[in-house]
């Protein structure tokens, strides 16, 4: 994506198999997305579910140096957030003309071999 300018739209369209991080219960479950840690976006928190659906559009200006989109998913507790597990997507791997990224993205655990869920995203580049 070097070089490359326009908006991102991403949406978050839902997760499954998330981790549980509650002792009791389900995870109450939001996603943060962002390029850079300074404008984070973030979707609605959906209670006592670990297969949550959002589907939730946020849009992004894209520059120069934005080669990762972030997804970090949390859930959300009285006393603050417990992290579920993150994931980050190389957007200079995807070739945009052919159409959009739309994938489940894994949240790895341990070197990768586990995993803490899939967060279902859609991508899609506009000049």
């Amino acid at each position: 994506m070097s070089g490359s300018h326009g908006n991102l739209e991403v949406t978050v369209i839902e997760a499954r198999h998330l981790k549980d991080q509650d002792i009791v219960g389900k995870n109450d479950a939001f996603v943060e997305v962002y390029l850079d840690k300074d404008y984070k976006q973030r979707t609605k928190t959906i209670q006592n579910n670990n297969d949550p659906q959002w589907n939730e559009k946020f849009t992004f200006n894209l520059s120069r140096n934005h080669d990762d989109l972030h997804l970090h998913v949390y859930d959300d507790d009285a006393v603050g957030k417990d992290s579920i597990g993150d994931a980050k997507i190389d957007l200079k791997k995807h070739d945009f003309s052919k159409g959009p990224f739309d994938e489940w993205v894994k949240l790895p655990a341990l070197l990768g071999l586990r995993s803490k869920g899939e967060v279902h995203v859609k991508i899609e580049h506009k000049q």
